[in-house]
């Protein structure tokens, strides 16, 4: 096996007739010499450490004392091939492995919902994946609340390797039935019907209908051969319909993005507010040590641009959409239009896909 190690050996040996032929000897198996120096009674020259075997061979053969010492014993990286891999691994390994999602983490409300929002993405992707072949954060998002539609939002970060998807609930909406009185449900929206989640009345529309303003959904009177039963009709009818609105925000924006997580140890002080999950200490301990797993933020201030305003605006647009929209609704898709850069703001226009609940009650006529 070639021996890749090129470190210098200082060599010395005894001048007599056989120093001649161990030089001849070096010479004739191609072994190079290097700074040799010639006093009364000793000769020194340097070769490589892959030639040190011919060295011992010659010495074998002519049965002379040598004394050898490395040139450079103290220095760290040597000038070999195994030096040169290691630092090229050292340079090359971590990129690669920055290109890799090696982490997806799911923090739900319930351990229910985190495990089955873990199966729903172990059936798309699973770690470790290519950062390339990442589904966006938009497509993360729409797959999960489209499955889940008790969602309101789905919060993607993506730190380093590590991804993290936080789903979060829509707040309940209760609505107390008022006493001796029965309704129809009718459309408060134009829309195509998406799914149904009625407890009484009778369906007048199929799913995948078109609906519009006044139509009515649910029939809160059940025929029953010539007669007719006043049940009332009780429920939800979703839709998905387009909602077009304007925003104008400033050409330079500032936003916090979380950089890191990490557990954090205080004495004697209070636990951090950007604390996520805290340890419970025993009560006699708790009021002088703090666990916490805390976050650190950093404030970017950024300067938007036709390239990244769709990444930067497209999230907030859709948070305060979806926050003034009722309850259990989503947004399923969202377009940028018209957007125009002027006097250091950005104005445009932004068509959102709701899925919403479009039934609105509408009284029984007793005569009916």
């Amino acid at each position: 096996m070639y021996n890749f190690n090129y470190r210098r050996i200082r060599v010395t040996v005894q001048k007599d007739d056989r120093m001649h032929e161990l030089l001849q000897y070096l010479h004739s198996h191609h072994v190079t010499i290097r700074h040799v120096q010639t006093k009364k009674e000793t000769l020194q020259f340097e070769i490589s450490s892959n030639k040190l075997h011919v060295l011992r061979q010659a010495r074998r053969k002519y049965r002379l004392k040598l004394k050898l010492r490395y040139t450079a014993p103290d220095v760290l990286l040597q000038k070999q091939l195994t030096t040169f891999i290691g630092l090229l691994c050292l340079w090359i390994v971590p990129i690669v492995c920055n290109e890799w999602m090696w982490t997806i983490d799911v923090h739900a409300e319930t351990p229910e919902k985190k495990v089955a929002v873990e199966r729903l993405l172990k059936n798309e992707f699973t770690a470790p994946l290519l950062k390339r072949g990442l589904p966006s954060d938009t497509e993360v998002r729409q797959l999960i609340m489209q499955e889940f539609r008790e969602f309101s939002w789905v919060h993607v970060s993506k730190i380093g390797s590590k991804m993290t998807i936080t789903p979060q609930l829509a707040p309940e909406n209760i609505v107390k039935a008022e006493k001796d009185a029965y309704y129809h449900l009718v459309a408060g929206n134009s829309g195509v019907i998406t799914h149904f989640n009625i407890t009484s009345g009778e369906r007048k529309v199929t799913p995948n209908t078109t609906v519009y303003t006044g139509d009515t959904l649910v029939s809160g009177v059940i025929a029953q051969g010539d007669n007719y039963l006043i049940v009332g009709a009780v429920g939800e009818v979703y839709a998905d319909y387009w909602l077009e609105t304007d925003f104008t925000v400033p050409s330079t924006v500032k936003y916090e993005v979380v950089t890191a997580e990490d557990w954090k140890v205080t004495f004697f002080d209070k636990s951090p507010e950007t604390a996520l999950k805290k340890i419970q200490l025993p009560s006699w301990l708790d009021p002088y040590i703090q666990i916490a797993e805390v976050e650190t933020r950093q404030q970017i201030v950024e300067t938007l641009t036709e390239e990244n305003l769709e990444s930067r605006i497209l999230p907030l647009l859709h948070e305060k959409m979806i926050q003034s929209l009722p309850a259990k609704s989503r947004i399923k898709k969202e377009n940028l239009l018209h957007v125009t850069f002027e006097d250091g703001k950005v104005k445009g226009k932004v068509l959102f896909l709701v899925n919403e609940n479009i039934a609105k009650r509408y009284p029984i006529d007793q005569g009916e």
